[in-house]
């Protein structure tokens, strides 16, 4: 009498299980960063991602809980490890010049804004108002941006390369120059007729940001002054 072949089915089933949950969740996830992006935290709400997601309500809530657990969820899940990626980073700009340096940040930051562009308009939403979520992104992920930013303009600026001025101040206005056309991609895609999102594009509003700091020159890793103190 031979062996019956074992049973499957079991393991198949629970495996599909956990497969559509975590798709579930994935799709939740995509969809909430969609609705927060165009509505804010108090324009969305669990029902309404649940039917942008093609989810029930109840799977929702049952990921997530609630709409604020939803939101950080959101979050992370768009910027992943913060801590981790930034000692990464820094251990990638060990020994360059402060004007690579410099640069290098710029671009990445271009890349990273025009890969997530929902993550600006979220932000905007968010600075409206003094509350607990602005409150807990500026010190998860806005302010170690920040420390890393101003540090390397004031270390560009010290051996006489990056423009002149508060470095805080001249952050926020890389910030802004280089968000606007993604963050506002249809106004600037009706205005200017340019697509924001093409890879040349993308080049071009990094180069501006960097030739707005003085470190647009690829051979400025020398550290020959760009700009100096005065001349801007």
């Amino acid at each position: 009498m031979t062996n019956p072949r074992p049973d499957l089915s079991l393991k198949k089933t629970v495996k599909t299980g956990i497969e559509r949950q975590e798709d579930g969740r994935a799709r939740i996830l995509a969809s909430a960063l969609e609705v927060f992006a165009t509505s804010g935290f108090e324009g969305a709400s669990l029902r309404r991602i649940a039917d942008h997601a093609g989810v029930m309500h109840q799977l929702v809530v049952y990921h997530f809980k609630t709409k604020e657990a939803l939101w950080r969820a959101v979050i992370t899940s768009t910027l992943g490890d913060n801590a981790e990626q930034f000692a990464v980073w820094r251990a990638r700009l060990a020994g360059s010049a402060p004007a690579e340096a410099l640069r290098a940040t710029v671009r990445e930051f271009v890349r990273f804004t025009a890969g997530r562009p929902e993550f600006h308009r979220i932000a905007t939403f968010e600075g409206r108002s003094d509350n607990a979520r602005i409150a807990w992104l500026i010190e998860a992920y806005m302010r170690p941006f920040f420390e890393l930013s101003t540090s390397l303009i004031r270390e560009a600026q010290a051996v006489g390369i990056a423009r002149p001025g508060d470095p805080g101040r001249l952050h926020y206005a890389v910030i802004g120059l280089v968000t606007q056309s993604f963050v506002f991609a249809h106004e600037y895609r009706t205005m200017t007729g340019l697509d924001p999102f093409d890879p040349a594009e993308i080049d071009k509003v990094a180069d501006l940001a960097c030739d707005f700091l003085g470190v647009s020159q690829p051979d400025a890793t020398s550290d020959a002054p760009v700009l100096r103190k005065g001349s801007g």
